[in-house]
């Protein structure tokens, strides 16, 4: 054994090479067999402490006191310290893409529903399945899949607090037959002038707190104040993994070797039911969030890149900033269209799309989208908040 462990260190140089398949007709074939599977799934989480709550808001750049001040939080509504919404990726980072070995994914987008608040202390059980994939075409990679995981979260009550409909986009990467292949990018160059101007605006988000929108005072058409973050370089990404998973298969020193070297040779020493798209690989594909050249030549991206649930959690606070401690998101869903890497600066925006009363409840519908300092359109989104009446019905 300790032979086998010598060699791969020696071979360590070799090993960061990523095997590149082509995605062909069995690739869809292999997905569609395994629709249904139960999804093993590690937390990284299993309470929401104070300080775990914290961490993934901190993560996201959030300081919204209601995630972290115990005294502030107790004059709420909710009379203590609740998560921000995307808080279920510190829990689960809800990537569900079981087989095709070899095969990139990267993080599509959520279909999110948010039933109850999942609050201090509270203790979260994840379950997942596997739903539905999906054949689909892009403007750089021909062929390409989607793979989409029923996620839920429930409360130590049994209690359903958050439901996501999870997608994960499975594509070639660079060296495979029509493999992902984005030109690279030089970093950004910003002024002082111009980092003055983005320090600012996040230093001076604007934060509604506990000064009640009312929905009788919501206007369609309205611009939400937004946020902005970046430029994003490795120790946001650092900061980010502090609070959530970068994927379930991040493991340091010891259990680095226990998921990756024996996963390849000895499988039954790694918990049952384990999947070799996210254990044994030789190198973690996720790596390519930290490392320019893994990102570059192996991936086809064109710089080391933010991690989609971190983005998807970045524009959920320009929402929960706008609707202020009164209001509650109910659903949320996003879609990434392009990657955001390191030196790019996100610029979180939205809209409001339309108003109306639910049972006597105001409901107000949301456009969303994230922009990068050069205008491209990295992420689209929607958002539906419940919103006070100044009067009921």
């Amino acid at each position: 054994e300790r032979r086998a462990l010598a060699r791969a260190m020696r071979t360590q140089s070799e090993d960061r090479k990523l095997v590149a398949r082509s995605l062909g007709d069995d690739a869809l074939e292999e997905a569609r067999s395994l629709l249904g599977m139960p999804i093993r799934v590690e937390q990284w989480n299993n309470e929401a402490g104070r300080d775990v709550i914290r961490h993934y808001a901190w993560g996201i750049g959030d300081d919204n006191p209601l995630w972290s001040d115990p005294e502030y939080a107790k004059g709420t509504r909710f009379g203590g310290i609740i998560a921000p919404p995307t808080f279920f990726f510190g829990i689960f980072d809800a990537v569900v893409a079981p087989g095709l070995e070899d095969i990139q994914w990267y993080y599509s987008g959520i279909d999110a529903q948010f039933l109850l608040p999942i609050r201090r202390n509270d203790e979260i059980t994840a379950s997942a399945e596997y739903v539905d994939v999906k054949p689909l075409q892009g403007k750089r990679v021909r062929n390409m899949l989607v793979q989409t995981g029923d996620v839920r979260y429930t409360n130590q009550e049994g209690e359903l607090a958050t439901r996501v409909l999870s997608h994960t986009y499975r594509v070639p990467r660079s060296g495979a037959e029509g493999g992902l292949s984005y030109e690279p990018r030089p970093t950004q160059r910003y002024t002082q002038g111009q980092l003055d101007e983005i320090m600012f605006a996040q230093v001076n988000e604007y934060v509604r707190g506990a000064d009640t929108l009312y929905w009788d005072d919501v206007q369609a058409g309205a611009t939400l104040p937004g946020t902005v973050r970046g430029p994003i370089n490795q120790m946001d990404m650092t900061t980010y993994y502090a609070g959530a998973p970068g994927t379930t298969g991040y493991k340091s020193t010891k259990l680095k070797w226990k998921y990756t070297h024996w996963a390849r040779t000895s499988p039954e020493k790694l918990p049952n039911n384990y999947d070799k798209c996210y254990y044994g690989a030789k190198v973690l594909p996720s790596i390519g969030h930290q490392d320019a050249a893994v990102a570059v030549s192996e991936l086809g991206m064109p710089g080391p890149y933010d991690n989609g649930p971190q983005r998807c959690g970045m524009l959920a606070t320009c929402v929960t900033n706008w609707m202020g401690d009164d209001g509650w998101l109910r659903t949320y869903s996003t879609r990434l269209r392009l990657p955001v890497i390191f030196g790019d600066t996100t610029y979180c925006k939205g809209r409001v799309k339309d108003k109306r009363l639910e049972d006597g409840r105001g409901i107000v519908e949301l456009e969303l989208w994230t922009e990068n300092q050069l205008g491209e359109v990295t992420m689209s989104g929607s958002g539906t908040v419940e919103l006070p009446r100044r009067t009921a019905a």
